[in-house]
C-alpha cells in the first residue's frame, strides 16, 4: 500500500470533535511543477489560504479538517491553477492534481460527483479563457469550440445531479455564472489577435440580463468576486458608452441588484486603487452605504488606516464608541470645537496617574469650546468594570469605550497609553501625541487653538 502524505490539520478548538465531522481530502498530484499543495477556503467570493503541504516522493498529498459549515473549497497552488471541490463535513474527496486539471479518483460525495461532470465538461474552455497563460488561444480558435460548449449546456445541466437538492440548486447557479464569466473573461484577457464586435457568437448578446445578480450567491463560488468585476465591466462594454470615470462606476454598480454585491465590487475595484486619505473619505460618503457587513466594514477601515496620515493639519479619522448610556458618540460629532482626546484603561497606572491633572485642566477650561473626550480600550469584557472606575472616581468630559485595541489605536497608530490627541475646531489633527495634562504645554496647546 502506497503512503501519502496527510496533513492533520484540526479548526474545531474548544467544540466536541466528533470522526464523522472530519473532513479528508487527498490524492496524487501529477505535475512535475506542484511541490507544494493549498487548500483554499472561499470568503466573500475570493479564495483564502487554509493550509498547505508539501507533495510526498511518491507524488501523494493529503489534508485532514474539521470544516466551520459546507461550501466550496480549493486545492492546488493559487500561482499555477487551483481546483474546486464541495465540503460538508465527515467526507471523503479523493482528487488527482494534473497539469492543467483535476480528476477525482476512487470513493467520493455524490455532490463532487456531480460538481465534476461539469468541471470536467467545461475544462478545455476553462483553460483557454482563464489560465490563458498556460496556453495558446485566441478567439479564432476559442469562439468555434465556445459555441460548441454553450449549445450543450442545456443537455450537460439535466445530467447533473447528487440528489442533494441544496446543492443541485448551488451548482445549477456555479454553471450559470461560469459561462458567463468564461465568455466575459476571454474578451478582458491578453490575446494574440483581438476580435470586431462583429465576430462575438450571438451568447455574448445574452450575458447581461436583469435576472443576473439579484442575490449574493455568487460570493459561495471560489472566483465569486472576480466575477463581479468581469460582469460589471463587460455590461459597461456593452453599454456602447464613451469611457467616463465618474459614469462608469455608477453604470457597473446599476448592473449588480444587491448591496453587498456593490459593496464588494467597490472594495476591489475602486478603493483599492486610492492613493490618499482624502479620496478614501469621498468614496465612504459616496458609497459607505453599501459596506453592509462586518466584513466589508473592516476590510474598508483597513485600506482608510493604511492611507491615514497622522500629520498637524490632516483629516481626522473619525471613530465611534458608544458612550455610559450605550449612545453612539463619534469624533465628528465636536466639529466647531476643539477636543482633546484622552486614550487610557482602567489598568493602566500612568492613565490614572494622570487623572487628577486631567480634571483640574477641564476645571481651568470650563466654559470654553474644549471638548474633554475619555476613550477606553479596555476590553470588551470590563465594560462594568470601566463605568465602575468612571463612577468611583467622578470622571468628566465624554467618556466612550472603545472595546480593546480597536479602530483608533489602528489609525493613529497607539502602541501605549495614555495617549492625548488634540484637534481643532475644523475636525483636523493639531498633534496625535500631545504633552499629558500633568504638563502645561497641553493647556496652551489648547488655548492657542481656541484663538484661532
Amino acid at each position: 500500500m502506497k503512503k501519502f502524505s496527510l496533513l492533520l490539520f484540526l479548526t474545531c478548538m474548544g467544540v466536541v470533535l466528533y470522526a464523522q465531522k472530519y473532513t479528508e481530502i487527498k490524492g496524487f498530484v501529477k505535475n512535475d511543477r506542484l511541490k507544494e499543495v493549498h487548500l483554499y477556503r472561499v470568503e466573500d467570493g475570493t479564495t483564502h489560504s487554509y493550509a498547505s503541504t508539501m507533495v510526498a516522493e511518491d507524488g501523494s498529498y493529503g489534508f485532514l479538517f474539521c470544516p466551520e459549515k459546507p461550501g466550496f473549497y480549493t486545492v492546488g497552488n493559487d500561482k499555477q491553477m487551483d481546483f474546486v471541490v464541495y465540503v460538508k463535513g465527515g467526507d471523503k474527496i479523493n482528487i488527482n492534481i494534473l497539469e492543467n486539471r483535476a480528476e477525482l479518483a476512487g470513493k467520493n460525495t455524490k455532490e463532487n460527483v456531480a460538481l465534476y461532470k461539469w468541471e470536467d465538461f467545461a475544462a478545455d474552455v476553462r483553460l483557454k479563457s482563464v489560465y490563458f497563460m498556460l496556453t495558446i488561444s485566441n478567439y479564432k480558435d476559442f469562439f468555434p469550440e465556445f459555441t460548441v460548449f454553450v449549445s450543450k449546456l442545456d443537455s450537460i445541466k439535466k445530467k447533473i445531479k447528487s440528489g442533494n437538492a441544496e446543492f443541485d440548486a448551488l451548482l445549477k447557479k456555479k454553471i450559470d455564472y461560469d459561462v458567463d464569466y468564461y465568455a466575459a473573461v476571454f474578451l478582458q484577457t491578453p490575446r494574440t489577435a483581438h476580435p470586431e464586435r462583429q465576430d462575438w457568437p450571438e451568447f455574448y448578446n445574452t450575458i447581461i440580463s436583469d435576472d443576473k445578480f439579484t442575490t449574493d450567491d455568487v460570493l459561495l463560488f471560489p472566483q465569486g468576486a472576480r466575477m463581479i468585476g468581469i460582469y460589471a465591466s463587460f455590461g459597461y462594454k456593452m453599454s456602447g458608452k464613451k469611457y467616463d470615470p465618474v459614469d462608469y462606476q455608477s453604470t457597473c454598480l446599476g448592473y449588480l441588484k444587491t448591496d453587498r454585491l456593490k459593496g464588494e465590487y467597490l472594495l476591489r475595484n475602486v478603493f483599492a486603487g486610492l492613493k490618499s486619505y482624502d479620496q478614501y473619505l469621498s468614496l465612504m460618503d459616496r458609497y459607505g452605504k453599501y459596506l453592509v457587513t462586518p466584513s466589508l466594514k473592516a476590510r474598508a477601515e483597513a485600506i482608510g488606516t493604511a492611507l491615514y496620515d497622522t500629520a498637524p493639519g490632516s483629516i481626522a479619522a473619525d471613530f465611534t464608541y458608544p458612550d455610559v448610556n450605550g449612545k453612539e458618540v463619534s469624533l465628528s460629532d465636536f466639529k466647531g470645537k476643539v477636543v482633546l482626546v484622552d486614550v487610557w484603561a482602567t489598568w493602566c497606572g500612568p492613565c490614572r496617574g494622570e487623572i487628577p491633572h486631567l480634571k483640574k485642566l477641564e476645571q481651568e477650561m470650563h466654559g470654553t469650546d474644549v471638548v474633554f473626550l475619555g476613550v477606553s480600550v479596555d476590553e470588551a469584557k470590563d465594560k462594568q468594570k470601566w463605568l465602575d472606575f468612571i463612577k468611583k472616581e467622578e470622571l468628566g468630559g465624554v467618556q466612550v469605550h472603545a472595546s480593546g485595541w480597536s479602530k483608533i489605536a489602528q489609525d493613529y497608530k497607539i502602541k501605549g497609553i495614555p495617549r492625548f490627541m488634540v484637534f481643532d475646531k475644523q475636525g483636523r489633527v493639531v498633534s496625535v501625541d500631545a504633552p499629558r495634562p500633568s504638563s502645561p504645554e497641553l493647556k496652551e496647546m489648547l488655548e492657542k487653538e481656541l484663538k484661532k
